[in-house]
Formats: C-alpha cells, structure tokens, sequence
C-alpha cells in the first residue's frame, strides 16, 4: 500500500525524480531544523548560559571560602586590638579620679593651675570627648614634663590648641611661662537600659 503512494514517481525521467527526492528530503530537512531543533538549540543556549553564571558564581563563591580563614584571622586581631583600646578609655566613674590624676602630676611638676575647667562632653559614636580648659604657670622645664607625664599615662588623654606666653627669667636661670592648653580624655558612652514594659491588667 505504501509502495502505491510513491508509484507516480515511475513516470518521471530520473534526473527530475531526483530533484523531486531531494526537495522532498530538504523539506522534511528544513521543518525539523526549524521546528524541532531550534527551539532544542535555543533551550539548550539557555541551559548554557545558566550553567555559565553558575560556575561563575560558584567560583566567586570558591574564592571567598579560600579567603575565610584569613578573614577571621583579621576580625579576631581587630577584636584584640579594639579590647586594648577599650581598656584606655576610662568610664564615667573614673573620670573623677583621673583628674586629680592630672592635677596631682602638674603639682608633682611644680606647677600653679590657674584654670582647670571641665566642659560638657561632646558625645561621639560609643564614646565621648571629656575636655578640660587648663592654665598653668611654671618653669618652661616643668611644663614640658608635665606634658610628657600626662601624655604618657595609663589613659588616654590628648592635649590640644596649646599657647604659651608671659616669659620671664628666674633668678636660678630658668625660664617662667604661662601654658594654656586643653586636654582631652575619652570614656565611653553608657547605654541607657530599655525599660520593661508592665503586663496590663
């Protein structure tokens, strides 16, 4: 029965049964190549590019797992340092012991306070700046210890917009001044606890 479809063909020359086989062939060619394989084609593209960003994610991925360790090496040593800092900031309770710290090292010095003026903090991130206005008079010699001691203590304490005036020459040969000058220690910034709110009745 099959063969009876294609009997017509035997009444052509060959050459042109041929050419008809070939057309024949392309078509059938051409529509599964456009209806079967492109669309196969252009899916397994998709497939191609996911896979791409896929291995290119993974491989971000990879590179950042490799660098993890080194990561937490540097968090754990930032973690270290900040702790060592935080130990030279006072808190509020020994602000008061650390300025009679100072005074008593200006004294130790030989100096005359002639000001010594805490101002308001001024509050930054976690912590805030506690400045002090002072003047102090002595022997150009002891100002400059005084400085070093207080720069060299266990706190940390700053000094700032220093001005130094009224020279005048001792009978042991020294020179006497005036230093004015703010210092500036830090101490953190206490938190205020949240309040607990009470079960209505």
């Amino acid at each position: 029965m099959a063969d009876l479809k294609f009997d017509f063909l035997h009444n052509y020359p060959p050459l042109k049964r041929a050419l008809m086989l070939f057309g024949i062939i392309a078509l059938i060619a051409g529509g599964f190549t456009y209806f079967i394989y492109m669309p196969k084609l252009k899916s397994l593209q998709r497939v191609e590019r996911k896979l791409k960003q896929a291995q290119i994610k993974l491989h971000q991925t990879q590179q950042i797992a490799n660098q993890l360790p080194k990561f937490e090496a540097e968090i754990a040593s930032l973690n270290i340092a900040f702790k060592k800092a935080l130990k030279k900031l006072p808190d509020n309770k020994e602000i008061p012991s650390l300025l009679l710290k100072i005074t008593k090292l200006g004294k130790e010095s030989k100096l005359t306070f002639n000001l010594f003026q805490p101002l308001h903090n001024r509050n930054r991130d976690f912590y805030a700046e506690v400045p002090i206005d002072i003047e102090v008079q002595g022997s150009y010699h002891a100002v400059g210890r005084f400085f070093s001691q207080v720069c060299a203590m266990p706190r940390i304490v700053n000094i700032y917009n220093y001005s130094l005036g009224n020279y005048k020459m001792t009978e042991d040969g020294d020179i006497k001044l005036k230093a004015k000058f703010q210092a500036v220690t830090y101490t953190f910034i206490d938190k205020p606890k949240p309040v607990k709110k009470g079960k209505k009745k």
